[in-house]
């Protein structure tokens, strides 16, 4: 019986991340597409973009990547990415310059024909215009059921549902899916539930993580479950994932203080199978150390239910000054690709954000990216 081991041989990180297996023959969990991730590279990319960059928008600041297979089969490349974005305000200035701390308001879709290349003309699929929206839409999580694509998202009063026969007209539920608890109640302490990951598993009911903030910024990640996908009951007593602990001695400088010891949020599960054919369900996420930095994270669990299992290392950004976070991964035969939301740089003016993209394993050889 052998554990998954997220070894650092693909950059420089002190130790592996180990994932136990769950017991008898099972063997390894399969790792080849789990991560460490590298960044990828211009001739990957094609010439539409600029590498790392899948989506460069300095305009409507497009952010919070989620791709879906268009088909449903990961063999085939034809993706369909849905963004948030911040829309220009109707009046303002055509010049007026927009604001990256600003909540996006709109949910937009480019496709990409590669997966990853994403065009730069877009859709918007739709704005805020609920009242309990409070003005703003963000995170899209997407994937398909039945033919459809539902498109779960944050918004000021909670997570909202979508859902489209096409992937442009979407219809949205009047209310929130799932809304805070009542003040006082549960582990959650009235927080406002945001950046939905949801995944329908193989017996048609879906699962969803969801970021809950905690006090002086320290998030959690909480769990819920669905037999249709409307409505919404909570998992367990408390976090399916909270900020790693502190090293003994307690210092939040020290090398050994974890990645994500004072927040974890934007989780983004994937479903995957063992060699052995049992269900795994993974969930990435971004974390944030005591000194603000942040990187990828991975949690994992064998089966759909019961407790998830950090890897003790990132699997992406882990010595980035871009502040990694917002992951989505998809799953390909041979590869995965992640996608994350960082900075688009180090200097003045290029603070606002964009979609980067990570390969993993690091020797993985990508279908041409075409014209």
């Amino acid at each position: 019986m052998r554990p998954l081991a997220l070894c650092a041989a693909l950059w420089p990180l002190a130790s592996c991340a180990t994932l136990p297996s769950e017991g008898g023959d099972e063997g390894s969990l399969p790792n080849a597409g789990a991560g460490p991730f590298r960044e990828i590279v211009q001739a990957e990319l094609g010439s539409s973009r600029v590498a790392p960059h899948v989506m460069n928008d300095d305009e409507r600041l497009v952010r919070d990547a989620s791709v879906v297979d268009l088909d449903g089969d990961p063999s085939t490349a034809a993706a369909a990415g849905f963004f948030a974005a911040t829309l220009r305000a109707e009046g303002a200035p055509d010049d007026a310059p927009p604001e990256p701390l600003a909540p996006p308001n709109a949910i937009v879709r480019h496709d990409a024909e590669n997966g990853r290349s994403f065009a730069r003309r877009s859709t918007t699929v739709f704005a805020s215009e609920l009242a309990w929206e409070g003005g703003a839409v963000a995170a899209p999580s997407a994937l398909l059921v039945d033919g459809e694509i539902w498109l779960y998202y944050a918004a000021a009063g909670g997570i909202g549902l979508a859902r489209s026969a096409d992937g442009i007209a979407f219809a949205r539920e009047p209310a929130p899916v799932l809304a805070p608890l009542a003040s006082g109640e549960g582990w959650e302490r009235g927080a406002v539930p945001a950046s939905p990951g949801v995944v329908r598993l193989p017996d048609g009911s879906f699962r969803m993580f969801y970021e809950v903030a905690g006090d002086a910024g320290a998030s959690s990640i909480g769990e819920a479950r669905s037999d249709d996908g409307l409505a919404w009951e909570r998992v367990g007593s408390g976090p399916a994932l909270a900020p790693a602990s502190l090293p003994d001695d307690g210092a939040p400088e020290a090398d050994d203080a974890p990645f994500d010891g004072a927040a974890v949020l934007d989780p983004a599960p994937l479903l995957a199978m063992s060699a052995a054919g049992r269900p795994i369900l993974r969930v990435y996420y971004a974390g944030r150390d005591r000194a603000g930095r942040s990187a990828i994270g991975m949690a994992a669990r064998f089966g759909h239910d019961g407790p998830l299992q950090r890897a003790a290392a990132p699997v992406f950004g882990a010595s980035s000054t871009l502040a990694p976070r917002a992951p989505w991964v998809t799953a390909h035969p041979g590869f995965s690709l992640l996608f994350v939301t960082q900075a688009a740089g180090t200097r003045d003016g290029q603070r606002y954000p964009v979609v980067a993209a990570g390969v993993a394993p690091a020797d993985a050889a990508l279908p041409p990216p075409g014209p």
